[in-house]
């Protein structure tokens, strides 16, 4: 696969001052556009001091710290962040993407997380005259899936292809992590829930006039569990999230920002060293908070990001190791027992679900009878919300489940 060391176009700290100065033409009063510049610098002071504190927090005796890049907005805040603020030397960042050995004309081009990664850890250690280490595992599709699908269901507890797809990845990243000899790794979880950067419904037109309705439905997402902490249990490695730091983010992002603070319309870059076009874009406060080459790059999930362009490659995985046709028998063999099987994805995790576990059996859920309504829909374990998290099953209450609310 053909590498390159090229820097990104030489317009992005000159993008980032138009991003800025556009949307400060458009928030048309001089208190709302001196608002803006404050909400950017309170952002990056809050993210700076959270960045401290976990720096403050390891022995450099005993503790090794480093990061997971993605390239993204977060991560590579984040890495700005530390070394403008504290002068923290990471040990070594690790950033995990996907090629596809079975077709290296996909290949010709890294995945976006790794061009972004690399320069950013390059202007890194740049800045602070360091050498910290940038690990890039590169996997293909099956050897991903093989390798990390039994370690990320076994530790998760669930058999669903949304959350466990993207798991896989942080999986792999964590075992390099432990491979690299980092005992404390910093992640980027919870920007883009509680800065409205990631879910469709942050942008919903109905949200416009609705300053009320859109916080309502950002603070209900901006507080959830990640999956982060539990998979670096399995490798001995404490997970640091800044942003879920309640004292220095949460609680200042839920109490002071809004709508209008996160979300606009900026010119976004889709690929590194690309043009930039107008589009929705979340996260405005933290974007504008710190001048790097990934400020106003466009949100891709995790495994898009990595080279899984739209999940193709990893799903065309499973349509090699089985049939149409014993696909549908399998369908149909698991419908009788309660559980609807969306794709061969779902099956091969759920197959390594029973094997773990011991059959349709979960560690702390209970599972009713088919058509009892405490159950879920498609596969009858208990849920206590509209999202079933064993099958990614939504809406996942019975038709005669008393409503559990909207997620």
């Amino acid at each position: 696969m053909s590498t390159t060391n090229k820097s990104p176009a030489p317009c992005w700290k000159e993008q980032h001052q138009e991003n800025k100065g556009r949307r400060r033409r458009e928030l048309l009063s001089p208190s709302t556009a001196a608002r803006a510049d404050v909400m950017a610098m309170e952002c990056r002071n809050r993210l700076m001091e959270s960045v401290r504190k976990i720096a403050a927090s390891c022995n450099t005796d005993t503790q090794k710290l480093g990061l997971l890049l993605s390239g993204g907005v977060d991560s590579s805040a984040i890495l700005q962040a530390a070394a403008v603020s504290a002068n923290v030397r990471f040990a070594a960042a690790v950033t995990v993407v996907i090629v596809d050995p079975d077709n290296p004309n996909n290949n010709s081009r890294p995945p976006e997380d790794e061009l972004y990664a690399t320069e950013a850890a390059r202007l890194y250690n740049e800045s602070l005259s360091h050498t910290m280490k940038h690990s890039i595992v590169r996997l293909s599709p099956a050897s991903l899936i093989q390798k990390y699908s039994r370690p990320t269901i076994q530790t998760l507890a669930l058999w669903d292809f949304m959350e466990t797809r993207n798991s896989l990845i942080i999986s792999a990243a964590l075992h390099e992590a432990s491979k690299l000899g980092l005992t404390d790794v910093i992640v980027g979880d919870n920007a883009d829930e509680l800065f409205g950067g990631s879910y469709d419904i942050y942008f919903h037109e109905k949200y416009v006039n609705d300053a009320e309705g859109w916080k309502e439905k950002r603070d209900g997402m901006a507080d959830l569990p990640f999956v982060t902490e539990k998979l670096a249990v399995k490798y001995n490695i404490k997970i640091h999230q800044p942003f879920t730091d309640q004292e220095v983010f949460v609680q200042w992002a839920l109490r002071e920002t809004t709508r209008n603070d996160w979300i606009s319309k900026c010119s976004i870059q889709s690929q590194f060293g690309g043009p930039y076009e107008m589009q929705n874009c979340g996260k405005i406060v933290l974007r504008e908070a710190f001048c790097t080459l990934a400020s106003w790059r466009r949100m891709d999930w995790i495994f898009r990001g990595s080279g899984a362009e739209e999940g193709d490659i990893l799903v065309g995985y499973f349509k090699t190791v089985l049939s149409d046709d014993e696909f549908r028998s399998k369908q149909t063999e698991y419908l009788q027992k309660g559980i609807k099987l969306e794709t061969k994805e779902h099956l091969h995790n759920i197959e390594i679900f029973q094997s773990i576990f011991g059959g349709l059996v979960h560690p702390i859920k209970q599972r009713y009878p088919i058509g009892d309504p405490r159950g879920c829909v498609s596969c009858c374990f208990e849920i206590d919300e509209p999202f079933c998290h064993l099958c990614d099953a939504y809406p996942a209450q019975h038709p005669n489940h008393p409503t559990l609310g909207t997620r």
